[in-house]
């Protein structure tokens, strides 16, 4: 079974993981993983009004604050419209344009929107600006980004040229503003191409797999395998905060339309099955607490407090990456623990998510609480996954464990023994050179004492 095991993973780290690799570090996966990142604090403000309405729901009378909510977490599309091209500008060193870029990618993202005219103005739709609208966000952005990476290495001016910097970019975005905004209208109003709707279709397989218990399954494994083999789970926020993001946004509409939501894989649903962090190493850090090996031991004093708290890289790169003896967990814990609570939801033993709470440092059962607008049964799937994350890492840890505290005998053996011969070698050299310095010491004094006795015999005879 081991020889197997050795074969996959071996078979893994040599042809997949490179690949993914390569995926990762590539330059628009970067750019657009980068963007991502940029939106966590607004998706966390707005976990302050979702605190609000817990509170809210036993005091009527609280102001309403799900205007905190609309104008952070609903506003993550246009961020991300406007964070491509300006990531873009700043990587390529055209600093002078970034900000210019980022307007554009903005102004573009809009004008995709088709807004209605009406006797007020103009009439857009809200959804659009958030999460619901992040994947054509990124399609937006990227096309207005490799505009403007294009544009980066081409000039109006030469190098030699006294007009000063910013005149020189206002001139030189001219080209990269009015053909953004130009592709935008012919699609939009020529065309006829509802952009968002046309993207809703080309990843409606994705978002649809993505709401489903295999889908749910097959993204926290990919995760959690990579992150095995050292590739962490940031690698693809960028394919899976819109599908959740997305799911979240869906529930929160149709609660406030007075309809029930449907959508099990919105955001936080990895509370569940990322207990103490990805892997869910939190019993993981509990049981090398009481390790044999002294090794682990240290690592589970050092590492336990933060995994309350989900931060569990120390644990995972010191312990659990390229570790054979807990692949096998990693792969069970990445299957059962989200297809169980992907059940518990579907069976309605637990309620959906309705409300943003993006606080990933505090502990799961927290978390889990507010994102169910209250429901204690999310804080019991929360224990029922940490109990089944404990079962399934107790035996495989339990046998590593033992072969590490085995290799930490031998090794002080090894250590002790090395020791003991370094002192039988200095003894020996001290003996030996107590010998010699007295086999010195020896023939002198005979020929001191003969000559005493020659004088004395000569003396003698005069």
């Amino acid at each position: 079974m081991s020889n197997v095991m050795e074969k996959v993973q071996g078979s893994i780290e040599k042809n997949v993981v490179p690949v993914v690799n390569k995926l990762t570090s590539s330059y628009w996966f970067g750019i657009v993983a980068n963007a991502v990142l940029y939106i966590v604090p607004f998706t966390m403000v707005s976990a302050i009004p979702s605190l609000f309405n817990v509170v809210r729901n036993f005091v009527p009378a609280l102001p309403d604050l799900s205007a905190l909510n609309t104008y952070s977490f609903g506003l993550v599309g246009m961020f991300i419209a406007f964070i491509i091209p300006h990531s873009v500008c700043v990587k390529e060193d055209d600093k002078g344009r970034a900000l210019i870029a980022g307007f554009t990618g903005v102004g573009t993202f809009m004008l995709c929107m088709n807004p209605q005219t009406v006797d007020e103005g103009m009439a857009f739709e809200m959804w659009k600006f958030g999460s619901s609208g992040m994947f054509a966000a990124m399609a937006v952005g990227i096309t207005v980004g490799a505009i403007y990476k294009f544009a980066a290495h081409h000039s109006f001016f030469g190098e030699e040229s006294v007009i000063p910097d910013f005149v020189k970019s206002w001139f030189d975005s001219i080209i990269p503003i009015l053909l953004s905004l130009t592709i935008a209208f012919l699609l939009t109003f020529l065309v006829r191409i509802d952009v968002f709707t046309v993207i809703a279709l080309i990843l409606s397989p994705v978002t649809s797999f993505g709401q489903s218990l295999p889908g749910v399954v097959f993204m926290a494994l990919v995760m959690d395998v990579f992150y095995f083999f050292g590739v962490s789970g940031w690698a693809f926020i960028s394919v899976t905060l819109p599908i959740t993001q997305g799911g979240m946004a869906e529930n929160m509409a149709a609660v406030a339309a007075g309809a029930t939501p449907t959508n099990i894989n919105a955001y936080g649903l990895s509370r569940y099955y990322m207990i103490g962090g990805e892997l869910n190493t939190l019993p993981l850090a509990f049981m090398m607490l009481f390790s044999k090996s002294k090794k682990n031991r240290t690592l589970g004093k050092a590492t336990f407090v933060p995994s309350l708290f989900n931060i569990n890289e120390p644990l995972v790169f010191s312990t659990i990456v390229n570790n054979p003896y807990l692949f096998i967990p990693v792969i069970l814990q990445a299957i059962i623990l989200p297809a169980n609570a992907y059940l518990w939801l579907q069976f309605d033993w637990a309620s959906l998510h309705t409300q943003m709470f993006a606080m990933n440092f505090l502990p799961n059962a927290v978390s889990a609480y507010f994102l169910s607008n209250g429901d204690f049964r999310n804080v019991v799937l929360v224990v029922v996954n940490l109990i089944l994350a404990a079962i399934i890492w107790y035996p495989f840890f339990k046998v590593f464990d033992k072969h590490a505290a085995e290799d930490e005998q031998k090794s002080e053996a090894e250590r002790a023994a090395k020791k003991a011969a370094k002192r039988v070698a200095r003894e020996a050299r001290k003996a030996a050179n107590i010998s010699e310095t007295a086999s010195e010491n020896g023939p002198s004094e005979k020929v001191v004492l003969a000559a005493a006795d020659s004088t004395t015999t000569g003396a003698n005879d005069e």
